[in-house]
């Protein structure tokens, strides 16, 4: 026998010895009497009679045996509610645990398409990057032939005047010597004209090819500035997009961390708070068990047939009404699980409400829950958190008000 039986028979034990011991002395008593009556008053018509209440010992044992009998189908009633609620609080953690596991396999997927978008970002970079060398290499190469071309070209062009030059030379010599032969004084004269003909010639020849090579010069390095300016102001912007990229990537990273960080938070809060409501929940079961136990003892020892005083307190209470301060404040902690499961970022709901009509069962279970007006995105997200939430247990009397309860709510 347990604990718990054996401590209530011990206590029906010691007023059925007490009770056993006083019928005993009044047994004893009332011997003594007759016998001084019988001696005192022999032959004596005068003789007193005493009135005696016997207590028939089955009687007590058939009511102790029917209150045993009571306690016990009371005990088993109790466990089999434990053992109800011990399957329901499994039940739920094992939903909660897949619910967590689904959120860490969508961070891990998430995870995984960032690193792809990452690496495919990089390749594009790497890409660019080979390919702007590539372009400046040939520029270069395309600059180097050119200057090479324009060398050659210049080589060539003195060397052909300095050919012609000196065979214009030898001929005006040659036609000077065989016309000195017969007319000296007028072939000097004319081989003098014709040299400084030839010289202002070639001079002027001189002049017109320096200019133009000057001018191809000038012509190339302006087209080179402009290139390579050109070629600044490209890289220049691609530098600029690849920071404006990165930013804008890292502060992406960084709002979805935040966010798998709230609801990591919001989730360990809500497994806390339902953790303590079922403790909670345990003991005040394990008092109102224990409760009854006293009082079915103490009604069943003062009579067998009218309710005992507690029993009739109780059935008081349950009548009394609710107040509306023990009302707003349930569904003050309604709202404020429900805000626990709800994410506003960046206050994105602020000002908004909606108007849900919620339905629990007596542990506070959620059965079924629906909007009846206000915004169409914050409904639906209310409805979501509300589906997470881990709604507290109502009181007793509290329950009948609250199982069908309208909340307005409204995100912090």
């Amino acid at each position: 026998m347990s604990a718990m039986s054996y401590k209530p028979n011990s206590k029906l034990s010691v007023p059925i010895v007490i009770s056993i011991l006083l019928h005993l002395i009044l047994i004893i008593i009332l011997g003594y009497r007759a016998i001084q009556d019988d001696n005192a008053n022999y032959g004596s018509i005068n003789g007193q009679s005493i009135d005696a209440i016997m207590v028939d010992p089955s009687v007590m044992t058939e009511q102790y045996q029917r209150q045993l009998q009571a306690q016990t189908s009371q005990q088993k009633a109790d466990k089999q509610k434990q053992q109800q609620l011990e399957n329901q609080a499994k039940e739920l953690q094992e939903k909660q645990l897949a619910e967590q596991q689904r959120l860490k396999d969508l961070e891990k997927e998430r995870l995984k398409i960032a690193e792809q978008q990452k690496q495919q970002e990089a390749e594009k970079a790497a890409a660019e990057k080979a390919a702007a060398e590539k372009a400046a290499a040939e520029k270069a190469a395309a600059e180097k032939a050119a200057a090479d071309k324009a060398a050659a070209e210049k080589a060539a062009a003195e060397k052909a005047a300095a050919e012609k030059a000196a065979a214009d030379k030898a001929a005006a010599e040659k036609a000077a010597a065989e016309k000195a032969a017969a007319e000296k004084a007028a072939a000097e004269k004319a081989a003098a004209e014709k040299a400084a003909a030839e010289k202002a010639a070639a001079e002027k020849a001189a002049a017109q090819k320096a200019a133009a090579e000057k001018a191809a010069a000038e012509k190339a390095a302006a087209e080179k500035a402009a290139a390579e300016k050109a070629a600044a102001e490209k890289a220049a912007a691609e530098k600029a997009a690849a920071e404006k990229a990165a930013a804008q990537k890292a502060a992406a990273e960084k709002a979805a961390a935040e966010k798998a960080a709230a609801e990591k938070a919001a989730a360990e809060k809500a497994a806390a708070e339902k953790a303590a409501a079922q403790k909670a929940a345990a003991e005040k079961a394990k008092q109102a068990k224990n409760d009854k136990a006293l009082n079915d003892l103490l009604g069943g020892l003062t009579s067998s047939g009218a309710p005992s005083t507690s029993n009739a307190q109780g059935a008081t209470a349950s009548r009394k009404g609710v107040s509306d301060g023990e009302l707003d404040k349930y569904k003050s902690l309604v709202q404020n699980a429900i805000s626990n499961k709800f994410i506003n970022p960046p206050n994105v709901y602020s000002g908004q409400h909606c108007v849900l009509q919620i339905q629990i069962a007596p542990d506070g279970l959620l059965l079924n829950v629906i909007s009846k007006g206000g915004d169409d995105a914050l409904c639906r997200e209310a409805l979501a958190a509300t589906k997470l939430a881990v709604i507290p247990r109502p009181a007793n009397n509290l329950y009948n008000e609250v199982k069908n309860m309208t909340l307005e709510f409204q995100p912090k």
